[in-house]
């Protein structure tokens, strides 16, 4: 189980972690001082439980969950927090729990054993199965079947080299270099990641761009079906998907077109 411990007390969110740990030993947690940074860490990653303080200078606890439900409805929400004036509004959004501050172990593990959604109702299983990127060939990719369009055509590119990086967090420098082979693009290669990041979010699949200061890179590449990611993982079975091309509308992608295809008939 993954948990975000969000609160904007340090200590009040120390002492939350200590009794999570308490009931589930093997527990992932990230705490969180800050809720509108917050909110960008929770498009890159999936928390399955969201403990949740409500009065926090920037978001408040209840309006960053109404903005966490629309990337992920089935999150769970369990507010921790001294006000119980704003009780109507969290089970509005379905929270799991209402605990007054200070919490104890004991409403903690009744929390987490009465969960509104189950950790098996995730929604990377429903992502996975909707966004496929094809790399043999032309570089295309659907989500629920359907071609995705961004507004600018070079966006797709930059999708197509951070696919191709696979995962790696690739500096600003390094894309320009590589997209447009000349330096002078910066801000153009700054629309191109607002409309990726923009037009993903917009699809519900925002999670998979990490996006930071100087870096970009794909996250949670298990969202993902891929058959370059296929050939990676398994060479064997990856050669049933492969056509002859790899990337064929990009240049730079040549490279690895000339070892796949040098890799296959040395086998």
């Amino acid at each position: 189980m993954k948990y975000l411990v969000l609160d904007d007390e340090i200590i009040a969110a120390e002492y939350l972690v200590a009794l999570i740990c308490e009931v589930d030993e093997k527990a992932e947690i990230v705490m969180a001082n800050n809720p509108v940074q917050s909110l960008e860490l929770a498009k890159q990653q999936q928390f399955h439980v969201c403990f949740i303080d409500i009065q926090m200078p920037g978001l408040n606890g209840i309006e960053f969950a109404n903005k966490l439900k629309k990337l992920y409805p089935k999150t769970n929400f369990i507010f921790v927090t001294g006000y119980s004036d704003h009780m109507g509004e969290a089970f509005k959004l379905d929270a799991s729990d209402y605990i007054m501050k200070p919490a104890n172990v004991e409403q903690i593990r009744h929390a987490l054993e009465n969960l509104r959604y189950s950790s098996q109702e995730n929604p990377v299983g429903e992502e996975e199965r909707r966004i496929q990127i094809t790399c043999f060939g032309n570089f295309e990719i659907r989500i629920d079947g359907k071609p995705v369009k961004f507004k600018f055509e070079k966006t797709k590119e930059l999708l197509a080299y951070l696919v191709h990086r696979k995962g790696t967090r690739c500096t600003s420098k390094e894309v320009i270099a590589t997209l447009w082979e000349e330096d002078g693009h910066d801000s153009y290669y700054r629309m191109l990641k607002k409309d990726l990041q923009d037009v993903m979010n917009q699809l519900g699949c925002g999670k998979i761009i990490y996006s930071a200061r100087g870096q970009i890179g794909l996250s949670n590449l298990e969202c993902i079906q891929c058959d370059y990611f296929k050939w990676v993982e398994n060479s064997v079975e990856g050669r049933k998907l492969y056509h002859g091309e790899y990337m064929a509308q990009y240049s730079w992608a040549e490279e690895i077109n000339a070892f796949i295809e040098r890799e296959k008939y040395e086998k």
